[in-house]
């Protein structure tokens, strides 16, 4: 299975599209409405206003043919202080994942149990996950929202948006996402709100064209990324 499975990335080499990575994904993909609910439950907690959603969760509002599996929130709060009160509101096993490369957010992962689903949700610090100076009002005043039940569902800016899936991207040697972070950019035509000489716009729009090096990376990282994934089946059991 590995050696296939090596067998098929190495084969991509000559190829020049973006690399899809190998789908090891557990769970079933999220409605709009589960996002809905986590965001409101969330909210309930650190208080109306003070939860945005990023990663795949706010992409959908773009896009809504992208589906997530998880939901990605940066908090105006600290999460360590909230854990007994996440806890009661459904957020079990709460853990601090520290830091990521190229990210210095403070992230704890979660899951939220809504009964039926078990929904894995991430908070983050807005402090360190985009730039070290970077505050969560400024983020929240950038931010879009629509509407749910009467409540307002905040989601971060097409820029921010960018950034950060760019900078997921550059750290594909790390998470082991390949090219997936650009492929969604690209699908969801996200440059188009942006303005074509910002300084994002042409580095993901460079990012669409892999250089060698680039490529090389990618396919690196879906390497390694199904060897971790076998050696976890494999010592599993």
């Amino acid at each position: 299975m590995i050696k296939r499975t090596l067998q098929i990335i190495l084969s991509k080499i000559a190829d020049d599209e973006l690399l899809e990575p190998v789908n090891y994904e557990k769970g079933d993909y999220l409605s709009q409405e589960d996002i809905d609910k986590s965001y409101l439950i969330a909210s309930s907690v650190f208080g109306s206003g003070n939860v945005l959603l990023i990663g795949g969760a706010a992409l959908q509002n773009y896009y809504p043919l992208h589906k997530s599996k998880d939901i990605d929130i940066i908090v105006n709060g600290e999460v360590e202080a909230k854990k007994n009160l996440l806890y009661d509101k459904g957020f079990k096993d709460i853990k601090n994942e520290g830091s990521k490369p190229l990210f210095d957010a403070n992230i704890y992962s979660s899951y939220l149990d809504l009964g039926e689903k078990k929904i894995r949700v991430e908070f983050y610090s807005s402090k360190g996950l985009i730039d070290s100076n970077e505050s969560f009002d400024n983020l929240k005043k950038k931010a879009l929202y629509r509407k749910y039940n009467g409540e307002k569902i905040y989601f971060v800016d097409p820029v921010n948006l960018c950034k950060l899936k760019y900078n997921a991207w550059r750290n594909r040697l790390v998470n082991g996402r390949a090219d997936k972070d650009i492929i969604d950019l690209k699908e969801s035509r996200l440059l188009d709100y942006i303005d074509k000489n910002n300084e994002y716009y042409r580095k993901i729009a460079k990012a669409y064209h892999p250089s060698v090096m680039s490529r090389f990376k990618s396919i690196l990282s879906d390497g390694i990324h199904v060897l971790h994934q076998e050696y976890l089946k494999r010592h599993s059991y």
